[in-house]
């Protein structure tokens, strides 16, 4: 991976073209992103099992939640029983067409953590790593709106973005 992410002649571009005045698509931004995000670092990353909770992962089938407790199991962690993602759960959901959510997801991985430093350095913002995950051509929501500013950074497979004019009133 790069030591810069974002060449300055993006970040010039994007705060004089677009920065809260639309959208921007770029294909490539990030030169080897199969060494940030693959399907093999994602299976690392859910396997730190004592990070994942409730708050921070989350399943989605046909613009549903899925409640923690039908993916989950209790573990036994530290003489403590604890409520966690259980693996053989969420794949069968996984295979069901459901749609992961991962919040802070940086946090477990440097090169995403190198990506959300560079664009909290340049927008002089919070920045934080959400990751979706989705097969078999389902969504995970319908349209929306978000509340704040979102890099949707696509890193394996296909999607079918669409952008629109007007401002949806539910925002997430």
């Amino acid at each position: 991976m790069s030591a810069k992410n974002f060449s300055e002649k993006f970040i010039k571009e994007f705060f004089s073209n677009n920065f809260r005045k639309g959208y921007v698509h770029k294909k490539n931004l990030i030169p080897d992103s199969q060494e940030i995000m693959s399907i093999e670092i994602l299976s690392d990353v859910l396997s730190i099992r004592d990070y994942w909770t409730n708050k921070n992962f989350k399943m989605v089938l046909d613009r549903k939640s899925i409640s923690y407790s039908e993916f989950s199991s209790i573990f036994l962690e530290h003489s403590t029983s604890v409520l966690r993602p259980d693996v053989d759960k969420v794949q069968n959901f996984i295979s069901g067409g459901a749609s992961l959510v991962l919040s802070e997801v940086e946090k477990l991985n440097a090169n995403l953590y190198k990506i959300t430093d560079e664009i909290q350095s340049f927008t002089n913002g919070k920045c934080q790593g959400n990751l979706y995950f989705s097969m078999e051509s389902r969504q995970a929501f319908g349209p929306h709106c978000d509340d704040h500013d979102v890099f949707a950074i696509h890193f394996e497979g296909e999607k079918v973005w669409n952008i629109y004019e007007n401002i949806e009133t539910n925002p997430i």
